[in-house]
């Protein structure tokens, strides 16, 4: 059996180059769409939640969850309007911010940014809590900007929302990274046996949550890592962001729920790879007996 004839210096760079070249060019795909692509490719995540404690006239319920806007990173007002025109397409009931309007040490028009705020539609109301960027940035500018937007901003409180004679509770928490996030405080004198929906910009904070009879938690602060892998997942999770990545998840040693919403901007770098940002859309359902 003969061996294969050696390969000629020639040959081999030329091969060299080949790969080399395919290589390169593979990674200059990859980056454009991660780049370019990706980043503005939203989807709409879609899913129905059911709970024993939601109140009948609740049922059927849309409440929409936006997070992680960061104004300012490649993320300007024209960008905002856009996401509000696609928010008011979907007629939610219940409107859901969890933090990080503006990205750090970014300024944009206050006025502005509440005006177009004001615009999004929700009967039932629209509500908040501040992220960390936004207190990096100084939660004297961003929760005006939210209020004079019509949010109804949480800060360790809790509000009752009222329909049809009926009841749940929504409460919030300050930033686990640059605030002082008190369960406790939040919920001093909260009706136990309600349905109750928390707010929390990090998703982790659901692990203090303990004993609270809580029913979900939404959350963002993840952006789902920005930058996944196959086999591998998120690259890289920010601090208080470690447990629950992205998705809906089960709380151990507990009943509650957590969802962790994948954002719409991007911070640091201006990528995302197979992380599409996103909006989700929850369809609300009693339990049937």
């Amino acid at each position: 059996m003969h061996s294969p004839p050696p390969i000629s210096r020639r040959s081999f760079l030329k091969k060299g180059a080949v790969f080399a070249g395919s290589l390169l060019a593979s990674c200059g795909l990859v980056g454009s769409y991660s780049g370019y692509v990706e980043p503005k490719w939203l989807e709409f995540k879609r899913m129905t939640l059911t709970f024993d404690r939601l109140p009948n006239a609740f049922h059927g319920l849309k409440l929409l969850q936006f997070s992680d806007l960061h104004i300012g990173h490649h993320f300007d007002l024209n960008n905002l309007k856009h996401i509000v025109a696609l928010i008011n397409k979907e007629k939610a009931d219940i409107l859901c911010f969890t933090g990080d309007l503006f990205d750090t040490h970014v300024i944009e028009d206050a006025a502005l940014t509440s005006e177009i705020l004001t615009s999004l539609q929700a009967p039932l109301g629209k509500w908040s809590v501040l992220g960390n960027h936004d207190k990096w940035k100084g939660p004297n500018l961003t929760l005006p900007i939210l209020q004079d937007g019509g949010f109804q901003s949480l800060v360790n409180a809790f509000q009752t929302l009222t329909y049809k004679g009926q009841s749940i509770q929504i409460a919030g928490v300050e930033d686990m990274l640059t605030g002082k996030p008190d369960i406790k405080k939040t919920l001093t004198g909260y009706n136990a046996q309600m349905f109750t929906l928390l707010l929390s910009h990090c998703p982790d904070f659901a692990d203090q949550v303990g004993s609270y009879a809580i029913d979900l938690q939404l959350s963002g602060h993840t952006h789902g890592g920005q930058i996944r892998l196959p086999f591998v997942g998120a690259v890289i999770t920010p601090p208080r962001g470690r447990n629950y990545v992205m998705g809906l998840q089960e709380v151990p040693n507990s009943s509650m729920r957590v969802y962790t919403n994948r954002g719409i901007g991007t911070t640091t770098l201006p990528f995302r790879l197979l992380c599409r940002p996103e909006i989700t859309i929850f369809t609300l359902e009693k339990r049937k007996p």
